[in-house]
């Protein structure tokens, strides 16, 4: 096992109309760029049904997948509209290990080839919990525009997230637990990546980006 985990959550229904798409799309352009990172040395943890576990297990021999003791598909109204629910405690999960560092990146957004190394160099001196996350630009699937995207900062991050815990049984904390712009909260510092490491990815099946 190494020290780092990307981890994507797709834990979609058996019948969900937008699994189908959804894989699509990170088989022929999310994981392609994940397995030509510049840095190997992470592993790439994916939050799946039980279901969809062959499927994944068939992309990658890097692939490990985890899941959630009691799985539901939850949502939540918020200003009127309706998303997907997808916050759960480590303890809550079954076949994921405690990594020092979590990554997450949404199953349909893309990352530049030093991406983990970008990682590994910003928390290279830190030594207590450590929260980062990257500025991105969006990019537009139907016009193949990028454009830049609402600012974040140390109090309200973004989707593309890192968690450091070098001491694991310290209220060790999912990286899920919560939602990424509030994930600060677990860490005794938070950094701000500049843009041009990742790009959200708008499209037709989007729960929130570009909305």
């Amino acid at each position: 096992m190494n020290n780092h985990a990307l981890i994507i959550r797709f834990h979609y229904g058996k019948e969900d109309p937008r699994f189908d798409w959804r894989f699509s799309y990170f088989k022929a352009m999310v994981l392609p760029r994940i397995l030509n990172q510049t840095r190997k040395d992470f592993d790439i943890c994916i939050w799946c049904n039980s279901w969809h576990d062959e499927i994944f297990k068939s992309l990658s021999s890097r692939i490990k997948i985890f899941h959630s003791k009691k799985e539901t598909i939850r949502y939540r109204i918020l200003n009127g509209k309706k998303y997907y629910y997808d916050f759960i405690e480590y303890e809550d999960l079954e076949g994921l290990d405690k990594y020092e560092i979590q990554s997450g990146i949404d199953s349909d957004d893309l990352i530049s080839r030093d991406y983990i190394d970008t990682i590994v160099k910003y928390l290279k001196n830190e030594k207590d919990k450590t929260h980062l996350c990257f500025q991105p630009k969006t990019f537009n699937l139907k016009t193949l525009a990028i454009k830049p995207m609402l600012p974040y900062h140390s109090k309200r991050g973004s989707a593309f997230l890192s968690l450091y815990q070098q001491n694991k049984e310290d209220n060790y904390k999912f990286i899920y637990c919560d939602s990424h712009i509030s994930m600060w909260k677990y860490a005794k510092k938070s950094i701000t990546i500049p843009s041009g490491h990742c790009f959200a990815t708008i499209h037709y099946l989007n729960e929130s980006t570009g909305k």
